[in-house]
């Protein structure tokens, strides 16, 4: 457990020296600019993670309990930092075309803009009506730079409907051009298939982190037993596991994507960098894809 613990902060720390190798970088692509905060997402979430690992207590004066965990809590983390792994892969570094990734990048911000609106009610809408007038605009101009480019014209018709459905009315971007079809929508695990982590080892890992973060009756189960003898113990084991593995594989492959900073790793000795690429090297040796 030491070990794991010790791995994460030495994770944690390589995560602040990117972190701080960014900061002068003057981005002249704002959207470039915008992906680069990934590294501070994931560092906030994995020193989020960190802090819970110490536990907390609770004492009414007469009672007290000691170290408590709520491992719901610590899977909760696991599952959103995979889900930005995922984000990041689909549309950095699946793409094996710059049309692809042109897509992409347009997909994932008028996604997100769609789903903010789709959030206001009525009321809100009328007091934010220029806000969202402005981002109507970035979303209209995302369609129109998707529709002009000759990967949206080779689609079918049906597949050109389901594209706009996918991002324009349901505001996802779970999409896929893979050897010459068309996927309207890749669930989070099957993300793994195409970014070399497809071992078994990983297998399930993102849907085991919502089984233990949904408030399920699997989850009472899982909660009765926690405090049981070693149970604790062995979560923090598999929920720091996962958590490594996620971070090792961003960052690796954040440096490939932005080779503005990549020379903090080149930096590093050979131990270090057997460090940071310790689960990405690992796990892709495995993979079969």
């Amino acid at each position: 457990m030491k070990d794991r613990i010790d791995y994460l902060d030495w994770l944690i720390d390589f995560y602040f020296k990117v972190m701080v190798a960014l900061r002068p970088v003057g981005f002249k692509d704002e959207f470039r600019a915008e992906m680069s905060l990934g590294v501070q997402m994931m560092f906030t979430k994995a020193k989020s993670f960190r802090n819970l690992l110490g536990g907390f207590s609770h004492t009414d004066g007469i009672r007290t309990l000691f170290k408590l965990i709520d491992h719901t809590v610590l899977f909760t983390l696991v599952r959103t930092a995979y889900e930005q792994l995922c984000a990041f892969e689909l549309v950095n570094i699946i793409p094996d075309t710059q049309e692809k990734q042109f897509v992409m990048e347009n997909a994932y911000i008028a996604s997100g803009l769609v789903s903010r609106h789709k959030l206001f009610t009525e009321d809100a809408l009328k007091r934010n009506m220029e806000i969202l007038n402005e981002e109507q605009n970035v979303i209209d101009d995302c369609k129109d730079r998707i529709h002009n480019t000759e990967l949206y014209k080779s689609l079918t018709e049906k597949e050109q409907r389901e594209l706009d459905k996918t991002i324009f009315t349901k505001g996802e971007y779970q999409i896929l051009f893979d050897q010459g079809k068309f996927n309207p929508h890749v669930g989070w695990d099957q993300v793994r298939d195409y970014i070399g982590l497809d071992t078994d080892i990983l297998h399930g890992l993102y849907k085991y982190a919502c089984n233990m973060a949904h408030p399920s009756y699997l989850s009472v189960i899982q909660f009765k037993e926690t405090y049981k003898g070693n149970a604790m113990n062995n979560l923090k084991e598999t929920a720091i596991m996962q958590f490594t593995a996620i971070m090792s594989v961003y960052i690796g492959d954040f440096l490939s994507a932005f080779p503005e900073v990549k020379h903090v790793y080149d930096e590093l000795d050979e131990e270090s960098k057997f460090m940071v690429d310790m689960y990405k090297d690992g796990f892709r040796e495995r993979s079969t894809r």
